[in-house]
């Protein structure tokens, strides 16, 4: 992974995203993209599978929201990342401590991993520090 990642963030929650971008903002993350819903990133991932610049390096994807949720993001999302020639890590939040959307999170091997929101700052650090030296 290059050393400034697209870093998109999938959340319905204004707030989320707001703490998110400041957490980032302060790992030296720039190049950062927010959507309200999921329908919007997978359009632009079907549109774009083959320009990788404008794919995103990690996901951040919420799991409860309106339209489709964060499972059926994934759901489709599987429908062209064969054809996606990079590899994208979806790390997926939720205010849910369910422990069947953790099982169930944990059966899309596209999820690299899960944190009930919201995510503290040193979680963050922790998985862009992994992703940048890879």
């Amino acid at each position: 992974m290059n050393q400034d990642p697209l870093v998109w963030i999938i959340d319905d929650d204004d707030i989320s995203k707001y703490v998110m971008k400041r957490y980032l903002n302060q790992l030296s993350v720039t190049k950062i993209i927010d959507f309200p819903d999921s329908v919007q990133p997978l359009k632009l991932i079907h549109d774009k599978y083959n320009s990788l610049d404008k794919l995103p390096d990690i996901i951040f994807l919420d799991l409860h929201m309106p339209v489709l949720n964060g499972f059926d993001f994934i759901k489709d999302f599987q429908t062209v990342a064969t054809k996606i020639d990079k590899e994208i890590k979806i790390i997926m939040l939720t205010s849910s401590i369910n422990a069947e959307d953790v099982d169930h999170a944990k059966s899309f091997p596209e999820i690299t991993d899960y944190f009930i929101k919201p995510i503290k700052p040193r979680d963050l650090a922790r998985i862009m520090n992994i992703e940048l030296k890879q």
